[in-house]
């Protein structure tokens, strides 16, 4: 079934107390300081890895200024897609719609264009409709894809989604404005068309050029048993077990000492500022006293 830690005698399954029936060793509590720290070392490596994503993830969106400046130019360009995007006019039996068209406007009226049959009717505008709507999703996931920034992968991803999102934003208003023979709607194309295709250029713009200059990403420095963990790797490839632990417990109990002295020359700091408050009060008083006997030495002459 299993064996003891301390003889490797073997254990039948009738053998259920905690004690070994070979050598008497105490089966749960043997060894138990060594097994913490194998847990505790493996804790701290898991640790490791897991702060070095951390640490990429901080440094994707602040870890430099133009980080911080791709996160605005993110942000803005969805707001030109609530401006007028085109000024159009939609024919009958279509719609009697005429006047200005956001995204809100398309939004709002989902259901007319479905109903009405606009889309089976002018295939270029659904063509105009996906690409834009290809285009917000494009900025959706550029903006996900933030988070991955200073992964391997980052500057591949990072063109793509770029050129596509440059692509569809740029295919959708030319479609619009090449579709001059609708029989669905007649109209031209507005500022606020032009400027999220300006907006999203300069988004694509500092996320490349972010891109190209790299982020330096600082890693917090993790240790296991108070060794650095690069050099704890690295004694893993030439120590024994063993002997990394006794460098382990010979580094703790170096940090235990350095503690403790720090602790101890704080305590005599705020002891030796104790003391010097507590002579200059000494002092104070006996400069009180020795003028008092002055007064009274001056007021008995004065008597006399």
């Amino acid at each position: 079934m299993a064996n003891c830690p301390k003889c490797n005698g073997h254990l039948k399954i009738t053998d259920w107390r905690q004690h070994c029936p070979h050598c008497g060793a105490n089966i749960v509590v043997y060894d138990l300081q060594e097994r913490l720290m194998q847990q505790a070392d493996t804790a701290e490596v898991q640790h490791y890895h897991f702060q070095k994503k951390l640490d990429r993830l901080k440094a994707s969106f602040v870890g430099s200024k133009l980080a911080v400046a791709r996160i605005c130019t993110s942000f803005i360009p969805v707001a030109a897609l609530f401006l007028p995007l085109a000024k159009c006019r939609f024919n009958l039996p279509y719609s009697d719609y005429e006047g200005n068209v956001s995204l809100l406007t398309v939004y709002n009226s989902i259901d007319t264009i479905t109903e009405n049959g606009i889309i089976t009717a002018d295939k270029a505008l659904t063509a105009c409709l996906v690409l834009l709507a290809l285009s917000v999703v494009m900025w959706l996931v550029h903006f996900a894809l933030l988070m991955l920034a200073c992964s391997k992968r980052a500057k591949l991803r990072g063109y793509i989604i770029n050129s596509l999102l440059l692509i569809t934003s740029i295919g959708a208003a030319a479609v619009f404005a090449l579709n001059t023979a609708s029989p669905v709607y007649s109209g031209k194309l507005a500022f606020g068309a032009f400027l999220y295709i300006l907006l999203q250029a300069v988004n694509a713009a500092v996320d490349m050029i972010t891109i190209y200059k790299g982020i330096e990403v600082r890693h917090k420095q993790c240790y296991v048993g108070g060794i650095p963990i690069e050099e704890y790797f690295e004694m893993q490839k030439t120590l024994s077990p063993e002997e990394i632990r006794r460098e382990q417990y010979r580094r703790l109990q170096e940090q235990r000492d350095a503690e403790e002295a720090r602790l101890a020359e704080e305590q005599k700091g705020s002891r030796s500022e104790d003391e010097a408050a507590r002579e200059k009060e000494i002092e104070e008083e006996l400069l009180k006293e020795i003028e008092e006997e002055k007064k009274k030495a001056e007021e008995v002459s004065a008597d006399e």
